[in-house]
């Protein structure tokens, strides 16, 4: 059980950071070839489908994220792996509310969807520090 819950947590993070590095790195720089309305059309279209991509993965990152800090981290003592522990989930919890900002359909989150790029780079960035974080912690003996 424990290798599917790995599975799952590992996949659902490569679908999200890879669609947040594809949206950032591919699709936005492309899209200025076109109109302002066709990108802002294609910028809808997108989020919309990528809606419900960020909160698939969301739920199966907390799940099986708890799974395996139950799995392989309750009983350890406080230490470097916990300390680390949790910056990584401070951080993913930061990607995460940057995500639910940039996806939920509320006009209180207009501000945040103006300046889509910019956050989405900020959360790919901390996305990439969570991963960094993650292979450390790997790399210890209580994996």
């Amino acid at each position: 059980m424990s290798t599917v819950f790995q599975w799952i947590h590992l996949t659902a993070a490569v679908v999200g950071v890879g669609g947040i590095a594809f949206l950032v790195i591919v699709l936005f720089p492309s899209a200025r070839v076109l109109t302002p309305e066709q990108r802002d059309l294609l910028v809808k279209a997108v989020a919309g489908r990528f809606r419900w991509v960020t909160w698939t993965v969301i739920i199966l990152l907390l799940i099986s994220g708890l799974y395996n800090v139950r799995q392989f981290y309750w009983e350890e003592a406080w230490g470097p792996a916990w300390a680390f522990l949790t910056i990584k989930i401070a951080l993913a919890g930061v990607v995460f509310l940057i995500s639910l900002c940039l996806t939920l359909p509320l006009k209180l989150f207009d501000p945040f969807r103006e300046r889509r790029k910019r956050w989405l780079t900020i959360a790919f960035i901390l996305a990439l520090i969570v991963i960094l974080i993650s292979a450390y912690l790997r790399l210890g003996s209580h994996a």
